[in-house]
């Protein structure tokens, strides 16, 4: 039987509500669809953002001004190696306050001297573990470094600071390591710094976990609870402010005795063989 057209064209318009109503909730399950998936993704973007920083955290936040300071620490914030295994005394400073530093009265930084007849020459190394240039310093010459202190012929003096710039506090956090270390196991102190420094070169900000473990691995070294607990963190930025006072004003600053080292625009090597053999010539 032959339907009226205005049959017809109710049934269209059924048929047409009925596909725009069908399309309406396509649209909705999948924007339903996408918000979760949305969320999922914000969750697992905060989870992840929360164990990088769980990881790489700055000590939970700004180092305290005061602090302890590790044994071997002199005035400056320096260690001092007598060989590569050995750390010399350091001067008791206990509890130390970086807010507290005062400018040195000379012109060089404190400890840059000529050296005394009969003494052998002693090297000072202000470095930042997330200097590059600190990085190429400690690839190219650690191990002559080690050579010279194994055979007595110079003290190197580490001023482990915290100049740059980095979204985990790097610098500040691998000082804290490396004082760690210098308290825990000084006769690993040496290869240390010099590894972790020269790993900037990797363009790699190490995690505290990764520090502490690479004590462990590769130095037999207990250091975790140090590190995690941002033990001298306090006494790396009494380091740094020293280094400030004393008008350093990058990384890597060496001192050979009484020499800077840039301002003698000669090889490294060559500056502190000349100094050697001044030495050996008056024993």
């Amino acid at each position: 039987m032959a339907r009226s057209p205005e049959t017809s064209n109710n049934a269209s318009a059924r048929d047409k509500a009925r596909k725009m109503q069908q399309e309406q909730e396509r649209k909705q399950k999948l924007t339903s669809v996408l918000l979760r998936v949305g969320v999922v993704v914000v969750a697992l973007a905060v989870v992840i953002g929360l164990t990088i920083f769980v990881m790489n955290r700055d000590d939970s936040g700004p180092a305290a001004s005061e602090g302890p300071a590790p044994a071997a620490a002199n005035e400056q914030g320096g260690f001092t190696l007598t060989s590569s295994t050995e750390l010399a005394e350091g001067d008791d400073l206990g509890q130390i306050d970086a807010a507290a530093v005062e400018d040195p009265e000379s012109d060089m930084p404190p400890g840059v001297t000529e050296r005394a007849e009969g003494e052998v020459p002693h090297i000072i190394i202000y470095s930042d573990a997330y200097c590059i240039h600190c990085a190429n310093f400690e690839a190219e010459h650690a191990e002559q470094l080690k050579e010279w202190l194994d055979d007595g012929l110079v003290t190197v003096e580490y001023r482990s600071i915290a100049y740059l710039g980095s979204s985990t506090n790097y610098p500040a956090r691998a000082a804290n390591a490396f004082a760690c270390m210098a308290e825990e196991a000084p006769e690993s102190y040496s290869d240390y710094v010099a590894q972790v420094t020269a790993n900037r070169v990797n363009n790699d900000e190490i995690s505290n976990e990764g520090l502490a473990e690479l004590a462990s691995d590769t130095y037999d070294a207990d250091i975790s609870q140090c590190v995690e607990d941002g033990t001298y963190r306090a006494f790396a930025s009494y380091t740094t402010s020293n280094a400030q006072a004393a008008g350093i004003e990058g990384t890597p600053s060496v001192f050979v005795d009484e020499v800077s080292w840039a301002d003698s625009e000669r090889p490294f090597r060559e500056l502190v063989e000349e100094h050697i053999e001044e030495y050996q010539s008056e024993n």
